[in-house]
């Protein structure tokens, strides 16, 4: 199904590693280093700055002219998170990609292992640790023990199983093969379009996950979503946005369909991945109904 042989060519890494950065200056260091040291040396990093208005851009260079492997780019203006996370993906060469936070820290050999598992299973499109949960130091990381595997042989119980187990999505920082991430759908500027993404690849392939703590990911309000607000969220994903984001979860959910209906194989997987994205449209009515009423009221004023 997929190529399972990796290695690079003509200076083409194996590797491509993006990291996406706004105003990343107190933590950028930690993050490039931790991937510039990794122990799989056949690697690219791809820095996309989002036109900060700290210092992150001058740090980055600094890091670039160290390190021939850093390619560094920049946004004339903030184009929001996942138009500046597609910056980088589109700008891979590697047989594999990997999303990196520049929040976040991976222990050295995070690549190594994960590519590891992707080399040895053909049919998985997706190779992720175990991970630590931590806030300013990862001496003081807490493991974290929902993360998950996907990898039924069955196309729509994946689907299935992703959106019913995820808590906290780090299967996105997971080493992929950037082939398949090539056949879904570009992912939009609205709330959980990182998870429709890995929604649409769980019907391409299995999702690894490597028995050992690798990952530490950072839980603060300045790193995290989660404690985000609402308006903090919409400038997170729309930085020029005036009003508030409508038709989110409309968005969310039609983007899950869409997925089930392009990559699901045709039969029962068909049925089972559309029927379960039809279904959870009837379970987030409230929502759904809630965008529409917000839209109303928008109009009328």
């Amino acid at each position: 199904m997929f190529s399972s042989a990796p290695g690079s060519s003509a200076g083409v890494p194996t590797v491509s590693v993006g990291m996406p950065v706004y105003n990343s200056s107190e933590w950028i260091e930690a993050a490039t280093a931790s991937i510039l040291g990794q122990s799989y040396r056949d690697l690219e990093l791809i820095i996309s700055d989002n036109a900060s208005t700290d210092d992150t851009f001058a740090i980055c260079e600094r890091i670039a002219r160290a390190d021939p492997r850093v390619r560094l780019l920049r946004n004339s203006r903030n184009l929001g998170a996942n138009r500046n996370y597609l910056a980088v993906l589109h700008a891979a060469c590697g047989t594999y990609f990997k999303w990196a936070s520049s929040n976040d820290i991976c222990a050295p050999t995070f690549i190594e292992k994960c590519e590891a598992a992707l080399r040895s299973d053909p049919q998985a499109v997706v190779a992720c640790p175990r991970s630590y949960l931590f806030e300013e130091s990862i001496e003081s990381a807490l493991p974290y023990d929902q993360d998950i595997e996907v990898t039924s042989p069955e196309p729509a119980v994946r689907f299935v199983t992703l959106l019913n187990s995820m808590r906290l999505n780090h299967l996105f920082n997971g080493l992929m093969r950037r082939s398949v991430l090539g056949e879904v759908a570009t992912m939009g500027s609205h709330m959980g379009a990182d998870i429709a993404l890995l929604a649409e690849l769980a019907l391409k392939g299995k999702f690894i996950l490597v028995n050992e703590r690798l990952f530490y990911r950072r839980m603060t309000a300045q790193a995290a979503t989660k404690f985000k607000s609402a308006r903090e969220v919409d400038q997170h994903l729309v930085p020029h946005a005036r009003q508030p984001l409508q038709w989110q979860h409309w968005r969310f959910h039609l983007a899950l369909l869409r997925g089930a209906l392009r990559s699901a194989p045709v039969g029962r997987s068909w049925f089972v991945a559309t029927g379960y994205a039809l279904r959870s449209m009837l379970w987030s009515r409230r929502d759904l109904a809630g965008d529409i009423r917000r839209a109303m009221q928008r109009s009328v004023w």
